[in-house]
């Protein structure tokens, strides 16, 4: 696409129409994708009437080329879904997730390119196998995104929305491969074995190198976040353009000639790297601004996507007239296909039971909630236009037919199929009902209330309320607690009261992890205390998620789950020869963040049981797990002091150390202090920390 100064307008413009169908598909509860692909459809129409032609023909210059589409948009899509993505969950369906994004789609494409080689003869269109296979390749890969809006509306289990989720992600590399490996067939011929040979051997290949070449490139920006940690500039700017550094290599080590890599799975494997390894160790503030950005990218890549895609359906040039018959059994080939692969698959896992079975009731959503989306339109449009192929018949060419059936597909997806899965989970009463999370809510909302209340007597103290006005909004907060208690009463008569210690220990775990990270970014524990600690309580936060929290071994701190983790510790084994042994520095540092984790989760829930008459949680559960956790601080702390009593000249430079660090954290409280009240912005900050810091003067000296 060549920028010009409508196509730019054209660009923005769509963009401010994205936000409006968002805002409007949020307030009428409709899928945003399908809101917007119809907004999308009903443009051109609407833009070619003659008094709106003049005003808004330049819409016309912003079209879906293969290059954006797959060298700008393609790749934030597939870092945000894999940024985003939490490994550990997926492993728990690895079997059903892996499956279904490689063995049923292969089926898919199989039956689909089958039944569409003997099906359309029957009315009078007869098509090369490669080009019904081509069709199956670029149809097959599901998109979740109209899906998971809907999913959150509505509330299904997690580990449903994550097989979701997992499959999209995970059959996107796998679907692309497989197109490029028939397409070189289609434009090549087919040599019998020789060929089928070649194209097995060169789809192995693509995976197998696009997964290396993703976790190497991943590993390079993650040694290079560790130098950019407290730089939130230069991190995020890392991060963002890793994933087209990752996916244009890739691409040029294809145009290279050498071998063939699959730039979608190399930086789908970057992405998981980035966002479960190397995400963990930038600060809070670094980590919640990027979350933030990358889905607000994703956003708008997805909406202009989406628009333009209802724009190139409705000004494709297919004549659909002549072509509506054969799209109508296409698309119920497709669904067809859909059923048949989800059911070729759970079917035998079920059987098998590698892992936690799925319902019935999930089976049918697999294989109904199935859209097409972003991926197989870019796929179609990467074939060229003078694509051709022996033995086509049609005036029309491949492209051109492979793009009305494509269009066809989404649109049935889209219009057919997403409305209709409200109505399915309801029917099969599908919903997500954690009592895990009812119970945090409710602690957390009856904390929230009473911070409300105790807000309203200082303002009424002050003069800025009215007795009469006080008086009725305390009425509506103290209906509030009425509420969240009584929610409360009926979680213990139905789970026990064991659910709130269950809720309260999930809270002190969450204060655990932010603690960690605080000591980690001030440099008062080394990455590998850090990774060690929070893998702990990673693990602690699952056992307590299941309602295991009493079966937790403080002393675990790594399983099978920690992929990234273990792999990198595998690759750094052999050239560091201390990872095997302690010392007293990382026991010192191990122990002392342990006591200061356990001392920060007391003090915060003693603080928020304590500040108000009114207590928070419940007497019971905050007196066993604020127990629980007094004998962490102080057998920490115990430990903290032999250690140090037994190696005090050994560990005097890093005691050293450690107040200075602990200093300057004590400062940087204070600087945040005086920006949270606007009186420093950032060049203020770092001047302040520069010229006043002891640890700066005392590096004077």
């Amino acid at each position: 696409m060549i920028l010009s100064i409508t196509s730019a307008l054209s660009l923005f413009v769509l963009i401010a129409l994205s936000t409006v169908v968002f805002f409007t598909s949020k307030k009428f509860k409709m899928p945003y994708t399908v809101l917007l692909v119809l907004v999308g459809l009903l443009l051109v129409p609407i833009v070619n009437l003659p008094y709106f032609q003049k005003i808004f023909g330049f819409l016309d210059d912003m079209v879906l080329t293969p290059e954006l589409l797959f060298y700008i948009f393609l790749p934030v899509l597939i870092f945000e879904s894999g940024f985003n993505m939490k490994i550990r969950k997926m492993l728990d369906s690895a079997w059903a997730i892996s499956a279904l994004a490689v063995v049923a789609l292969v089926v898919s494409v199989v039956v689909i390119a089958t039944l569409l080689y003997f099906i359309l003869p029957l009315i009078g269109i007869h098509i090369p196998f490669i080009i019904a296979l081509l069709f199956g390749a670029i149809i097959s890969p599901t998109d979740p995104v109209a899906v998971l809006s809907v999913f959150k509306e509505c509330g299904v289990p997690r580990r449903l929305a994550m097989i979701f989720e997992g499959e999209s992600l995970l059959n996107d590399g796998t679907a692309m491969a497989l197109f490029l490996v028939l397409l070189s067939v289609a434009v090549g011929g087919f040599h019998g074995t020789e060929t089928v040979l070649y194209g097995v051997l060169d789809f192995m290949v693509m995976i197998v190198m696009g997964v290396v070449i993703g976790l190497v490139m991943a590993a390079m920006v993650s040694k290079a976040l560790r130098f950019t940690k407290k730089n939130e500039f230069v991190t995020v700017t890392l991060l963002l353009i890793s994933a087209h550094l990752v996916f244009i290599t890739t691409e040029l080590i294809n145009h290279s000639g050498l071998f063939h890599v699959s730039s979608i799975i190399a930086t789908t494997v970057a992405a998981l790297f980035l966002g479960n390894y190397s995400r963990s160790i930038l600060a809070p503030k670094v980590d919640e601004y990027l979350g933030k950005l990358i889905e607000h990218m994703a956003f708008v890549v997805n909406s202009l996507v989406f628009l333009m895609a209802g724009l190139l359906f409705a000004s494709s040039g297919v004549d659909f007239g002549e072509l509506w018959l054969p799209i109508v059994i296409t698309v119920l080939i497709v669904a067809t296909a859909r059923v048949i692969a989800v059911y070729a698959v759970t079917g035998p896992l079920n059987l098998l039971k590698l892992e936690k079975a799925i319902p019935k009731s999930w089976e049918k959503l697999l294989a109904w909630g199935s859209l097409r989306g972003a991926l197989s339109i870019i796929i179609v449009l990467l074939i060229p236009e003078d694509f051709m192929v022996a033995d086509w018949a049609f005036a029309y060419p491949p492209r051109d037919f492979l793009l009305a059936l494509t269009i066809g597909c989404i649109l049935a997806t889209l219009f057919i199929k997403a409305p209709m899965i409200v109505p399915l989970m309801r029917r099969y009463n599908i919903t997500m009902y954690d009592p895990l999370k009812e119970a945090h809510e409710a602690d957390l909302g009856v904390y929230y209330l009473l911070t409300e209340r105790a807000q309203l007597l200082s303002y009424k103290t002050k003069g800025f309320l009215t007795p009469e006005l006080f008086a009725k909004t305390c009425r509506l907060v103290d209906e509030k607690l009425e509420t969240a208690e009584q929610k409360r009463a009926d979680l213990v008569d139905q789970y026990g009261a064991d659910i709130f210690d269950q809720s309260l220990h999930l809270a002190m775990v969450h204060v655990e992890k932010m603690a960690l990270k605080r000591l980690f970014i001030n440099d008062e524990v080394s990455e590998r205390t850090y990774r060690k600690i929070y893998s702990k309580l990673s693990l602690q936060q699952e056992k307590i998620e299941e309602a295991q929290h009493n079966t937790i071994d403080p002393k675990a701190y790594t399983d099978r789950k920690d992929i990234f983790d273990r792999m990198v510790s595998f690759v750094q084994s052999p050239f560091d020869e201390s990872r095997n042994s302690t010392t007293p520095f990382q026991r010192m540092e191990y122990y002392r963040a342990q006591m200061v984790m356990a001392r920060k989760a007391v003090q915060t829930i003693e603080r928020m049981q304590t500040e108000y008459s009114y207590p928070v949680f419940l007497k019971q559960s905050y007196e066993r797990v604020a127990e629980r956790y007094r004998q962490y601080r102080d057998r920490s702390s115990a430990k903290l002091e032999q250690l140090v009593a037994e190696h005090q000249e050994e560990l005097a430079p890093y005691l050293s150390k450690l107040a200075d660090r602990t200093l300057s954290a004590s400062g940087a409280r204070g600087i945040s202090y005086l920006h949270e009240r606007g009186l420093v912005d950032e060049e203020l900050e770092h001047q302040i920390i520069h010229e006043f810091s002891p640890g700066k003067n005392s590096n004077k000296a």
